[in-house]
């Protein structure tokens, strides 16, 4: 497992210089016009400790990620299934979650409390391209993958499928959405949290970093969602835990689109 940083930073010739230092290339060639410098750097870099400082001490945007290792996937018995790529919104944009979703528990503050109630609809068939999972921008919990897919490993798993509609409410033929049914709660002790000023209810900062928290007694199926919502601002949306049959399916079938956390507590 490592522990990655994208850092964003204004460009300034002192900031530069610090950081040739520091072994972080940062010359002007790396600066686009918005004249700001990006970089990525593993926390097992030599210098860490003072481009971590630095980091603080400039206010720069600090996007923190793990890679994991083969082995650390294949030995969990449960991983977090992560979106790898975002593609399109959910029609219509401007008013997508009131034609979706049961918004009769719904926080327009923390945005807790939507309960789908009918398709999604996209603009047209997703350009897969060698992909074949997705997410659309703005909904972090439901997945989509094209029908073959679903026919050769979410299928014989028993996890159903629902249809995705286009324009004039037409089924769209290369795309379908995984319906995810049961829930896990999750131990949430350590968990950074927030709680809604205006409903009350508590929500997670997503975890970026090491390994997703343990479910709370066996899931009990190939795919769920915790109980528990994750987010920030007026976004909230519930984790998807896979066993570790899916993922082994899925890499055996080399899906692109979805990337794989492992659970802690199955970590050997």
């Amino acid at each position: 497992m490592k522990i990655e940083h994208r850092v964003s930073l204004n460009s300034t010739p002192e900031i530069r210089a610090e950081l040739a230092e520091l072994g972080v290339p940062a010359g002007p060639e790396n600066e686009p016009a918005s004249r700001m410098i990006t970089f990525t750097v593993e926390e097992t870099a030599p210098h860490w400790p003072e481009i971590a400082e630095l980091i603080d001490r400039s206010g720069a945007l600090d996007v923190v990620s793990t890679k994991f290792t083969k082995k650390e996937i294949e030995q969990a018995g449960h991983v977090q299934l992560e979106p790898s790529w975002h593609h399109g919104y959910p029609q219509p944009e401007d008013d997508y979650l009131s034609a979706t979703y049961d918004l009769s528990d719904y926080c327009e503050e923390c945005g807790i409390g939507a309960r789908q109630k009918a398709p999604f609809r996209m603009k047209g068939e997703p350009k897969w391209g060698k992909k074949s999972l997705l997410q659309l921008n703005w909904i972090f919990d439901e997945f989509f993958v094209t029908p073959a897919l679903w026919e050769a490993v979410f299928r014989p798993l028993g996890v159903p499928r629902q249809p995705v509609l286009g324009k004039n409410d037409v089924e769209l033929a290369t795309v379908v959405q995984l319906v995810v049914v049961d829930e896990v709660q999750i131990d949430s002790s350590g968990l950074a949290a927030t709680r809604c000023p205006s409903c009350g209810r508590v929500k997670y900062l997503p975890v970026t970093r090491g390994f997703f928290p343990a479910p709370v007694g066996d899931p009990g199926a190939p795919l769920v969602r915790t109980i528990q919502y994750f987010g920030s601002g007026a976004s909230a949306f519930r984790p998807v835990v896979a066993e570790q049959r899916v993922a082994r399916a899925l890499s055996d079938h080399k899906a692109q689109g979805a990337s794989l956390r492992p659970i802690s507590f199955t970590n050997a």
